[in-house]
């Protein structure tokens, strides 16, 4: 599933019926035209291909089984990441050896039968975890946070060994809070990313006809657009294509000065300065806690969750109730057009944009 947000990002999601598993992307900002491939594995894994300047970069995200999963499922998921993996280097070959699979920087001095697992696979593809070569402060390594308030470095970073080197740091950051258990994981790379053309398509703005119900306002424009227009000997002399670029130019102007341009609707009305207000409190009882995770912290960083939480779902029940007195108010009006507008978007909800991709010797492949 592919969504476009109107905040200039982009999120490649793959997951299953459940709410249980899932990997996803998001892409921001003009790194969205640089992706040349997207492919949802499963609800473990998907892959996203980069254009670069002197070579693609291919980036796979999966969510491994973690220690209380059965030998099955951790044998068909390194068996499916092994198929991900030599379907990359299909055309390409694979890199040469003589790199290092593991340094000495990692958070823990023993790991379990998870962490033994991708050890194997990554000397097996020669590849090195990256993630353990970099020496920070434990805090900065670990990267997930049990219930228990314990902390782990449960999530890595691999590279194939030839490049490997270009990968200058992993750290995690605390500061970035999304209200889950993990940490964010930042990886800095060196090498250059293709040269894009930075014109961007601007959706052409419409203007707002409604106005013209109004006597006053379609009053105005008229005058206006008389004042514009030039006489009709001087368009019978001119050529066509001229003739045309100048009435367009008078409506143009006539129109954005009487009429003005239709407002985009806000998707996240709920999102005012009292959230924002009640979200800046529960991060800084979060900092004061991954400062000082005693219990007395730890339960007040979860009573201001609930707080936020119980916000968060009024502000979205007052805009559903506000959303329905609108409706009522269009249908009395007999504004009908508004009125089913307005109640598709509710049923329906957010629909994501459609996205085609041409894949190299394949068909036009439509994912939503």
């Amino acid at each position: 599933m592919v969504r476009t947000f109107r905040g200039n990002h982009t999120i490649y999601q793959s997951c299953g019926n459940t709410r249980e598993l899932g990997t996803a992307f998001i892409v921001m900002g003009d790194m969205q035209r640089r992706v040349i491939g997207w492919w949802p594995i499963d609800e473990r894994m998907c892959r996203l291909r980069i254009k670069g300047r002197f070579f693609n970069f291919s980036i796979i995200n999966v969510h491994s089984p973690h220690s209380g999963s059965t030998d099955g499922d951790k044998d068909a998921f390194y068996e499916q990441l092994k198929r991900e993996y030599d379907r990359k280097f299909k055309r390409s070959g694979r890199p040469g050896g003589g790199s290092q699979t593991i340094s000495k920087f990692s958070a823990h001095q023993q790991t379990n039968e998870i962490g033994l697992r991708l050890i194997d696979f990554a000397a097996s593809k020669n590849m090195a975890i990256r993630s353990t070569f970099f020496q920070h402060n434990l805090p900065y390594r670990y990267t997930w946070r049990s219930p228990q308030q314990t902390e782990s470095q449960i999530d890595h970073v691999l590279i194939d060994g030839r490049p490997s080197s270009d990968i200058s740091d992993v750290r995690t950051y605390r500061g970035a809070n999304i209200d889950s258990d993990h940490y964010l994981v930042m990886v800095k790379l060196r090498p250059k990313l293709s040269v894009i053309n930075n014109v961007w398509y601007r959706r052409t703005p419409r203007y707002n006809l409604e106005r013209l119900k109004q006597p006053d306002v379609a009053s105005a424009y008229v005058q206006k657009l008389k004042a514009a227009l030039p006489d009709e000997g001087e368009l019978d002399e001119a050529p066509l294509e001229d003739c045309w670029s100048t009435v367009k130019a008078a409506i143009n102007d006539a129109a954005e000065s009487t009429i003005g341009y239709v407002e985009r609707n806000r998707w996240n009305e709920w999102f005012d300065e009292e959230y924002r207000t009640v979200l800046a409190k529960k991060n800084a009882v979060r900092a004061v806690m991954l400062q000082q995770g005693t219990r007395q912290n730890v339960e007040r960083y979860k009573q201001k969750r609930k707080q936020l939480t119980r916000l968060f779902r009024e502000k979205k029940r007052r805009l559903k109730e506000a959303e329905c007195e609108d409706m009522e108010l269009l249908c009395r009006s007999q504004e009908t057009r508004k009125f089913y507008q307005k109640l598709n978007a509710s049923r329906n909800g957010f629909v994501p944009r459609a996205e085609i991709c041409r894949e190299r010797r394949r068909p036009l492949d439509g994912r939503t």
